[in-house]
């Protein structure tokens, strides 16, 4: 069993409690000790995570400020039966970073590099997320991150396939629900920023483009601003969802750093 804390990166960070639930090389074992806590009760999901160049898929059953708050989890955690349970900490970025408008900082090259040493066979789509974030004032790069969450670094792995084109789950539910279809993984993406585009600003859609996204009239419009407001919107109970994203996000940052 994998147990590790990360480490700090700046002091202006704050700090986020995880509890993590068990963390496994069989992404199988995951998803049953996911199951198992749902049948208690206590919502998790698996997040996919790399460790010394190894992957680790984590189960983890929430993130809080409060380390309190974190500790009362892992006690309910621990009383459902699961004794290798654990409180990691991270950092996350100031509100103003946290934001999802916002400029694109890392280069396409360094995007498609940083998802080709996990999957080489990784489609790179990298200029798309850079081209696109620009277009709608979206954070790009984090966009990037949370597509390689969705999809398991473009594995599709999960309901959704990879001739979908979907990279970020627009419409999928699990089960038989896979979701949104696209033509090309240039619409997949532009498809992708304007969903996120929907949730974080009240204003009109810019007319660059067509309009993509089958489910953009179906999201309250301003409603999440940042990755971590993306909790319980985009991913249900999405406990941690955006909190993950930004952590898959430092770590390429950290890893693409000349």
């Amino acid at each position: 069993m994998e147990r590790k804390k990360d480490m700090e990166h700046s002091s202006q960070n704050s700090i986020m409690y995880k509890v993590i639930a068990g963390s496994f090389k069989s992404k199988k074992n995951a998803e049953e000790r996911v199951v198992f806590l749902q049948s208690k009760g206590v919502q998790s999901f698996v997040h996919t995570t790399i460790i010394s160049d190894s992957i680790w898929y984590r189960v983890q059953a929430g993130a809080f400020l409060n380390q309190q708050n974190a500790q009362s989890r892992l006690n309910e955690v621990q009383k459902s039966g699961i004794g290798d349970a654990f409180i990691i900490t991270t950092h996350t970025t100031e509100d103003t970073e946290d934001s999802i408008l916002g400029e694109t900082i890392l280069t396409a090259e360094q995007m498609n590099q940083f998802v080709r040493s996990i999957h080489p066979q990784a489609i790179q789509l990298g200029a798309n997320y850079v081209t696109f974030g620009k277009d709608y004032g979206i954070r790009g790069d984090i966009a990037f991150a949370q597509a390689m969450h969705e999809t398991d670094f473009f594995r599709f792995t999960g309901v959704v396939q990879h001739n979908q084109n979907n990279f970020s789950g627009i419409g999928a539910t699990g089960g038989d629900v896979r979701g949104a279809s696209f033509s090309t993984p240039e619409e997949g993406v532009l498809a992708h920023i304007q969903h996120l585009f929907a949730y974080a600003s009240t204003k009109p859609l810019p007319d660059k483009h067509p309009l993509i996204d089958p489910r953009f009239q179906l999201v309250t419009r301003g409603s999440a601003q940042t990755w971590i407001e993306l909790n319980g919107k985009w991913a249900v109970p999405g406990d941690g969802y955006g909190q993950s994203i930004l952590s898959l996000y430092e770590r390429m940052v950290n890893e693409t750093k000349n």
